[in-house]
């Protein structure tokens, strides 16, 4: 159709003769075609009509799939070094070599250096606000290519596993017990053994396993979350209620049977969700879980979050390779590049969005009532809480995903049901696996 050529529609109840450019130009108020085009769409804070755990998804879903798939499963030196996994099984790199020994489950001693890591590339975001009659709402879309007024989510490269610590430093190996027991500077300082680059995982890692579950199943409930055939993706994870028999309850025995069990036993399935069987302490069947190519992000352990922190209700998120000590205040970040969130005092599930230009995006920690909207979790609130943790541990039982979180505890908080997983915030080169491995 050229540019001088009309379309007939029904506008105020009336047959109307429109221009194409004018047609064109209605299309995309707001920049609705654009994103329609170039993202897909989560409806975080609105209620869906399939049910309060349930999410309304649109746009170009295809997009999705692109931006899952430019996602790499990866062996990891301490300087960023790497070569890709196999996607299928990440036991081999890409290539077919074997990383793993599989009798023992451990990294074979030439790979013994590398980390196994996940690795998300730079993703953009854009905050449209929807106008529904009178009310006007914000929609969170998302895409692998730069949205009109939107934003940038920067690359992030992730331990598939909880921490473990080799020769002082924290690492992301199979075949260990996550490591537990430290302060967030604890931690912090461990993973900075591993190279100056290395830190802990934050908030944008938390926001892509929630957008992960809900922009690919629309469910914001992990453990009831399905598929399109109805069964389940995960079923509950590493939160306790399998190592439970008759008489027995979550919180007495949870915990105590499943922290011992191993990091590793999803690798098989490599970037695929689903779950894998292990045995607890006392040879009851449980299952650890892989979201997005992650291993346990919710049970077992809690995990501490490197670039939130609470002083009050206010929460500050920051993206730097930054911890604070001591007690942070409101003065820690005055010279922090921050974005100021707020945290609820109860467990409600409204999410922290942000549509402004300065701060604009979708930051998956609660902060107000919103109706008809459950993600199947709890959250937990103290005034003089400033340490964020999230997923649960095993003596959690339902309580346990991907949303619950924990905000009432010191900075220097520190127990045996903590834990933390190692990220990466420098530069990454991608090498062949021969340039990679140590050849004794």
């Amino acid at each position: 159709m050229a540019e001088t050529d009309f379309l007939l529609a029904i506008a105020g109840n009336a047959v109307r003769k429109i221009l194409i450019p004018d047609a064109r130009s209605v299309l995309n108020q707001n920049d609705s075609q654009v994103l329609n085009d170039l993202a897909f769409y989560i409806d975080v804070n609105t209620a869906s009509s399939l049910g309060s755990t349930r999410v309304d998804t649109g746009g170009n879903l295809r997009m999705r799939d692109i931006m899952e798939s430019m996602e790499k499963d990866i062996l990891m030196d301490a300087n960023g070094n790497y070569c890709e996994l196999n996607p299928n099984d990440c036991r081999y790199t890409a290539e077919g070599e074997a990383i793993i020994d599989f009798t023992t489950g451990a990294i074979l001693s030439k790979w013994a250096h590398c980390d196994i890591m996940r690795y998300i590339p730079q993703r953009y975001g854009r905050i449209q606000m929807v106008q529904a009659g009178s009310v006007s709402r914000p929609r969170l879309w998302l895409s692998p290519v730069p949205l009109p007024k939107g934003f940038i989510i920067p690359a992030l490269v992730v331990g598939k596993f909880k921490a473990s610590i080799v020769s002082g430093a924290m690492r992301s190996l199979p075949n260990y017990v996550p490591d537990n027991t430290k302060t967030i500077n604890a931690f912090w300082n461990q993973a900075q053994v591993r190279s100056n680059n290395h830190g802990l995982a934050g908030g944008d890692f938390r926001n892509h396993l929630l957008w992960h579950m809900m922009g690919k199943y629309g469910w914001r409930d992990c453990q009831n979350c399905k598929g399109s055939d109805n069964t389940l993706i995960w079923g509950v994870g590493l939160d306790g209620t399998e190592s439970t028999a008759s008489g027995e309850t979550v919180s007495e025995v949870g915990f105590t049977r499943q922290k011992n069990i191993k990091t590793g036993a999803t690798l098989s399935l490599g970037k695929f969700d689903g779950k894998v069987t292990v045995t607890d302490s006392i040879g009851n069947t449980c299952h650890s879980v892989n979201v997005d190519g992650f291993e346990n992000p919710w049970g077992q352990y809690w995990e501490m979050i490197q670039g939130l922190c609470s002083v009050g209700t206010d929460v500050f998120f920051w993206r730097g390779n930054v911890m604070p000590t001591g007690t942070p205040t409101a003065a820690t970040f005055s010279n922090i590049d921050h974005v100021l969130l707020q945290r609820p005092t109860s467990a409600v599930w409204g999410m922290n969005i942000v549509a402004n230009a300065e701060g604009q995006g979708c930051y998956m920690i609660p902060k107000e009532a919103i109706s008809g909207i459950s993600y199947g979790d709890y959250f937990s609130y103290d005034a003089a809480g400033q340490l964020w943790l999230f997923g649960g541990r095993s003596n959690s039982g339902s309580n346990c995903g991907l949303a619950y979180a924990l905000s009432n505890h010191a900075w220097s908080h520190s127990y045996s049901f903590i834990s933390a997983r190692l990220a990466y915030y420098g530069d990454v080169h991608k090498v062949t696996p021969q340039q990679l491995a140590v050849v004794a």
